[in-house]
């Protein structure tokens, strides 16, 4: 029997087109040091910026009733760096291959990535506010939708190589440099320090590098801040925050 999707033998891919309802401020200027998932290990905050097309108090009336919300966005950095059938997750060290299908790699088929989100809400400027992002500043929207509890639990899932909790965080200390600015910064962004303890402690280094000494300076971005920092011994040691 053929099989019902065949025709003469070949299949023919489908092409779609999708519009961007927005783009997304967060405080991640680079790709390098952005939490690995959204929701359960971020706490950076977001504000989705509405195309000029969109009404946000209607397109988002009734949203205010849900505490959570799935956001459906663009990989755009990724584009044109193609993508392969297999990659290595790095929960399994950045060296065991799994099929792109059976990961969150964020070079795939199609560039799209979906992440779970709490909503704050419409701010005054009726742009919406979501925390626990993972999104790269400027990331185009392509929808949103509610997040309902009954239909998008399972509690009796199994998560494969990724079951289980994450790998115990990391503790971050500052040199007496580094603290002292991180206090003036606090003046412009006062939740820079939770931000940037929430992204050290996840250790953003490639996932092969925990296995082996490592003295790198490395360098993080967030808004426009540029954080030098090291790992010494088990420790994330932050050596200088410079604003740019």
């Amino acid at each position: 029997m053929p099989h019902p999707n065949k025709n003469s033998g070949k299949k023919n891919a489908e092409t779609f087109e999708f519009r961007s309802i927005g783009v997304i401020a967060t405080p991640f200027k680079q790709k390098f040091g952005i939490p690995r998932q959204s929701q359960a290990l971020s706490t950076a905050t977001g504000i989705i910026q509405f195309a000029s097309d969109i009404n946000p108090i209607n397109a988002c009336r009734g949203l205010e009733a849900f505490s959570h919300l799935w956001i459906s966005f663009i990989f755009h950095e990724n584009i044109q760096s193609g993508w392969k059938d297999t990659v290595r997750p790095p929960r399994l060290g950045g060296n065991e291959k799994v099929g792109v299908f059976a990961s969150r790699s964020t070079y795939r088929p199609n560039p799209i990535g979906l992440s779970v989100v709490k909503n704050i809400g419409l701010n005054e400027y009726n742009d919406l506010v979501i925390a626990g992002v993972d999104l790269l500043d400027q990331t185009p929207i392509i929808d949103i939708k509610p997040y309902i509890h009954y239909a998008d639990s399972v509690n009796d899932a199994i998560s494969g190589y990724a079951e289980g909790a994450p790998a115990m965080k990391m503790q971050v200390n500052y040199s007496p440099l580094a603290y002292s600015k991180l206090q003036t910064l606090l003046n412009t962004y006062p939740d820079f320090e939770c931000l940037l303890n929430n992204v050290l402690e996840q250790d953003p280094r490639p996932a092969y590098k925990s296995a082996m000494k490592d003295e790198k300076i490395y360098s993080v971005l967030l808004h426009n801040v540029d954080i030098k920092w090291q790992v010494r011994d088990t420790i994330n040691y932050v050596l200088d925050i410079e604003t740019h």
